[in-house]
């Protein structure tokens, strides 16, 4: 059941979303997100999610210049309960989530089966950085809850790193 519902959310995503902009080189940006995501600390992840079991290693979030795609990655990896790669579609490779990869753990884990309905989103620019807003729904059993994901990006400019091009999760107004 939560693969169709993955499935319809990614193909509802697809016809809906705008052309994306002209890709710059895949493995440059594949190196230097390794790289950034090593220097900020990804290195120390431990293999083990913080409740003990075993886990795969977290995966580095998804790099798409299109922002439904990267909803649709990040929900995926969140119905699965991969709260290691999850955290990292924040900022900054998770730190901009404000919490620690064992409390992002600890806060999600409570969830029995995350499952997210997505809505197609709008593309704002904003002083040097693009914004994109959709609207979204967690759902767990009977509980739905409504709420809005922000990602956000800087604009194409020279000098950005690979983690400002990236598109990650500025905001999230959805809890578990």
């Amino acid at each position: 059941m939560r693969r169709a519902a993955i499935a319809i959310a990614v193909a509802a995503l697809a016809a809906c979303s705008r052309p994306a902009p002209e890709q710059p080189d895949a493995s440059a940006l594949a190196s230097s997100a390794a790289q950034a995501a090593a220097a900020a600390g990804a290195a120390a992840m431990p293999s083990a999610n913080p409740t003990g079991s075993p886990a795969a290693p977290p995966e580095l979030p998804s790099e798409s210049r299109d922002p439904a795609k990267v909803v649709v990655a990040w929900a995926k990896t969140m119905s699965l309960k991969r709260w290691g790669s999850a955290h990292l579609y924040w900022g900054d490779y998770g730190a901009r989530s404000g919490l620690t990869l064992a409390q992002f753990a600890a806060k999600w884990g409570k969830l029995a089966n995350p499952e997210f309905e997505l809505h197609a989103g709008d593309t704002e620019g904003g002083a040097g950085s693009l914004y994109y807003t959709a609207p979204i729904v967690l759902i767990d059993g009977k509980r739905h809850t409504r709420g809005e994901i922000v990602l956000r990006r800087v604009n194409d400019v020279d000098g950005a790193s690979a983690e400002q091009l990236r598109w990650y999760i500025e905001s999230l107004t959805i809890t578990p």
